[in-house]
Parts: C-alpha cells; structure tokens; sequence
C-alpha cells in the first residue's frame, strides 16, 4: 500500500507541474496541430500541447515527445528511405544470371519464334446490303395471333422446303384478302424474334408515310425466293447466317421510296424479274 500511495503522489506532483491552459505553455506551443483537420473536433488533455521543430517542421506532441525522434526524416525528401534499402535493392542489370545452356538457348530461341505476332487479316468494309438477304416472298396463310388486334401471323414461301413463319404488325393497314396471296419483299436472316409468343422467321418490307402503311412491290413474274439487290452492287455468294441488327438498322436508315420505286440510297432495289415498286409518295421510309 505504501508503494501504491507514494506512485499516486509523484503522478499528482507531476500533474500540479503540467501547464493548465494555453497562457501556460512555453513559446512556440501550440493545443493542437494546425495542418490536422480532425484537431479541432479532440480537445487535448491538461498539459499535454504541440511544438513545432523549427528546423524540419515535425510537429511533437508534448510532454511525450522531448525531441525529434527521427530529425533526418522530416525534411520534405524521402531521400532518408534510400539507404534504409540498401539491403534489398539491387542496381538495374546487376543480378545474378545463369548461363544459359544449349538446350535453354533453343528452347529460348523457339519459344521467341512462337511469340512473334501474325500480322492481322486486313478487314473489308463491306456494305451492310451485302449482309442482308432479301428475297421475294409469297404469302401463303394469313392468320391471327391470339389475344393480338395489331398482328398476323402468315405463312410465306421463300423459295425453301418448308414456307416461314412471319409475324408481322400489318393487321390495321393491310386487309387481310390482299396480303393472301400477295408477292411481298422479305429480309430473311435477321435473328428469329417473339412476337406475342409467336416466333417470326422472316420480316415483310413496307413503306410508310402520313400514317399509311403499304406492302414493297415486286415484279409480277418474280418468283418465291428470287434473290432482291440493290443495282450496282454484287450479290456475294453466300450471306452470313445472322445480319445483326446494327448493320439492318443502316441498312433501313437509307431505304426510301423514289419515284415510285424502292431504292438503297441512290440504288434501286431489283431482283432478276424487274424492279421492286412502292407505291408512297418521295422520301417515305421503308421498314
């Protein structure tokens, strides 16, 4: 007990000996650290207040700190970290190398050989009309798709074993007694889409104007399947099995109707029959 009472009273002497307020402390201090944005929200205890290094700017917290602990470390260079390192940094190029045996060196020499790069394939832009297959269609079934007042659900002959099934929103503009039996304008390898649960394989082509929506005309000798272009641009030999639907949507920014006729940009659209007709008026779309 008597060690604990003479403890509590050298703790009580140093506490009476402590500066108690700002008009107490020495030249220079300072209650908190101006360059500490949290400093203000803390208020700092009885005695204990900062004090600038003037040499280095290292703010000590007294009474704990008597001096700068680490005087070269707080003069705004790390240049001090350096020989701290020296240990476990190695100059550029002075490691240690193995020889490198015959049979690494040909291993080296084949691995580089495998690594050089193919120079890329030179792509060719190609005009997404040559992407999109067109082709004439005929229209064999018109029926309707349950719980739909916009739709029709067709069966189209384009020219293959079996006719396609197309969904399309022609119902309030195309009497149904016309589109049976009609010759129609298709794109035929767009992705198959689902329409009101119904998939649609195929998509027939018309114009549209003033709220009108007219069917694309094709030759009357044209037949299921013929192969539509536009004039001045060859038809390659196979098209890709999906036109996606950016390169269609450039497609059908420069479809319009020109004096009576169904053109891309400055090229009629024809098949080997004639050429496709649209009956609107100049500058209509064609969708």
């Amino acid at each position: 007990a008597t060690g604990r009472q003479t403890s509590m009273e050298t703790m009580s002497s140093m506490r009476a000996q402590l500066p108690s307020d700002a008009a107490d402390l020495p030249p220079g201090a300072m209650l908190r650290d101006p360059s500490d944005r949290w400093s203000a929200a803390v208020t700092p205890p009885r005695g204990v207040y900062k004090l600038k290094d003037d040499a280095t700017g290292y703010v000590m917290t007294k009474p704990f700190e008597a001096n700068n602990p680490m005087p070269d470390a707080f003069r705004e260079t790390c240049d001090y970290i350096v020989p701290m390192l020296k240990p476990v940094l190695k100059p550029k190029g002075q490691g240690v190398k193995k020889a490198p045996t015959e049979a690494g060196a040909e291993a080296s020499t084949s691995g580089k050989a495998k690594k050089e790069k193919k120079p890329a394939a030179v792509v060719e832009d190609v005009d997404p009309i040559l992407k999109s297959k067109l082709a004439v269609g005929v229209v064999v079934d018109v029926g309707y798709v349950e719980n739909s007042d916009k739709l029709y659900l067709c069966k189209v002959d384009v020219g293959e074993e079996a006719p396609r099934q197309v969904v399309t929103g022609l119902r309030a503009y195309v009497p149904e007694d016309v589109l049976k039996g009609a010759k129609v304008l298709t794109i035929l390898n767009l992705k198959p889409a689902k329409l009101a649960g119904q998939t649609s394989e195929a998509m027939i082509l018309a114009t549209e104007f003033d709220g009108q929506v007219k069917l694309v005309g094709v030759p009357a000798d044209a037949k299921a399947g013929d192969a539509v272009g536009a004039a001045g641009f060859t038809a390659p030999e196979t098209y890709p099995k999906e036109c996606k639907s950016k390169f269609w949507a450039s497609v059908q920014e420069k479809l319009s109707v020109k004096g009576g006729k169904a053109y891309y940009g400055d090229a009629v659209l024809a098949c080997a029959s004639g050429e496709c007709t649209a009956d609107a008026p100049d500058g209509s779309g064609i969708k």
